[in-house]
């Protein structure tokens, strides 16, 4: 490829760069730096009632499994699909292969896509501010619900203090809505699916295809179900939370994502040692003698 094009990669490669820094820094703002609208509650609310339970799913296997699946998926497939590229791309004087270029395309949409979708997530947490399930388990407010003044009414949160050893819990008990958990798989596993139907296509892997794309579906499946199971959430956050990210996976897959496509093969036209010129004859209607 010409230097024009290399030019012009690794001008997006600086382009990019800097916006992942700036995306990357306003998660940092909005999960450690913005404190959560702190919500009130009702004494007899049951909701609420459930007690702690450490997660099924971590957050290391989370962000393990969202990150780690779909890149080596990218990486295997571009690989396979463009490894035959003869042409390579000069960026600053070093060769680069094709398959490494289209490996960084798709790699780079896809970071994007998951920061965008963690973005909002924090948002939506630090807005809303709704209880977990086991908010009564960790806060431990210092009111008796048991006396007729706190019966019936809403609670504020001026009004009660949280007597729970767990000061560690104290902020995340007011960010169910909506589920990380959900839309962060929901958003990974769903683009890892649209991915390898579209790149998985090489001859005699249609099943192989469809059993992958299964399973990364049934693994964010199993991580919204668990959410509920360790009453981290309640069933509408995390119905929120998995829409959520199947909007983004479908939106950033369709049009945010750049793939590279190998050349047309063109197969050379038969050549013959001598020039034959086709000519086009008219029917000519002859009549017959009567």
């Amino acid at each position: 490829m010409s230097q024009e094009t290399g030019i012009k990669i690794l001008r997006k490669l600086v382009i990019d760069g800097l916006f992942l820094i700036l995306l990357i820094s306003v998660i940092i703002i909005t999960s450690n730096l913005w404190v959560p609208y702190e919500r009130g509650f009702f004494c007899g609310d049951q909701s609420l009632m459930f007690p702690y339970r450490e997660d099924t799913v971590t957050v290391t296997m989370l962000r393990g499994f969202g990150l780690g699946l779909p890149v080596l998926a990218f990486l295997i497939c571009e690989w396979v699909y463009l490894r035959k590229e003869g042409s390579k791309i000069c960026l600053i004087n070093v060769s680069v292969p094709v398959w490494l270029v289209g490996f960084y395309c798709v790699l780079t949409s896809f970071a994007f896509g998951a920061c965008f979708i963690e973005i909002t997530t924090n948002i939506a947490k630090n807005v809303i501010g709704r209880l977990r399930p086991h908010f009564f388990d960790i806060c431990q407010p210092s009111i008796d619900c048991s006396l007729l003044e706190w019966q019936n009414r809403y609670i504020l949160p001026q009004e009660y203090v949280c007597q729970g050893t767990r000061l560690d819990r104290f902020k995340d008990m007011h960010m169910s809505f909506i589920s990380g958990h959900s839309s962060w798989s929901t958003f990974t596993m769903v683009y890892l699916a649209l991915y390898l139907e579209k790149r998985m296509s090489w001859s005699g892997t249609r099943v192989v295809r469809h059993t992958l794309q299964f399973i990364a579906v049934m693994l964010s499946w199993f991580t919204m179900l668990s959410r509920v199971s360790d009453f981290k959430h309640h069933w509408s956050d995390v119905l929120a939370g998995h829409l959520m990210g199947l909007a983004f996976a479908v939106l950033v897959w369709t049009w945010g994502t750049d793939l590279l496509e190998p050349k047309p093969k063109h197969t050379p036209l038969p050549t013959s040692p001598h020039n034959h010129e086709i000519t086009w004859i008219p029917n000519q209607q002859t009549s017959e003698p009567a």
